[in-house]
C-alpha cells in the first residue's frame, strides 16, 4: 500500500500479471461458455424431470412455463376449509404451535 504513495510510483506499471499473459482465457469466452452450458442444460430439462419421476402433465406444464411468466391457471387454489401450504405440519396444542414433519420422505419419522 505504501508503494502507491511513493514519489517513484508509476501507475502504468501497476497491472496484474495475468493481463499480460495472452494465453490466459478471456472473461468473454468464459461467459459465452456458461451461456451455452445453461442453454444445453435447459434443453435437457424435460428428460431430467422425467428421469426424476415427474408425470408427463407436470413436464408439459414446465415446458409451457419457459417464458418465465406464471399464470393464474397454473396456481393450485385451495377451497374453503382446506389446509394452507404454510400451515402444513403445524399442530396447535396447549403449549403452543408445534411443527411435525408428516409428509414426503419424513412421513412417519
Amino acid at each position: 500500500m505504501d508503494t502507491h504513495f511513493a514519489s517513484a510510483y508509476d501507475p502504468a506499471l501497476d497491472i496484474q500479471p495475468t493481463a499480460l499473459d495472452p494465453c490466459e482465457e478471456d472473461d468473454w469466452d468464459n461467459a459465452l461458455e456458461a451461456l451455452r452450458d445453461r442453454a444445453k442444460w435447459r434443453s435437457s430439462g424435460a428428460e431430467r424431470l422425467r428421469a426424476a419421476g415427474f408425470t408427463d402433465e407436470e413436464v408439459k406444464k414446465w415446458e409451457k412455463s419457459g417464458d418465465g411468466e406464471g399464470r393464474e391457471a397454473d396456481v393450485r387454489w385451495r377451497g374453503p376449509g382446506e389446509g394452507r401450504e404454510w400451515d402444513r405440519g403445524k399442530v396447535v396444542g396447549d403449549d403452543g404451535v408445534q411443527v411435525e414433519a408428516n409428509w414426503g420422505r419424513l412421513k412417519g419419522t
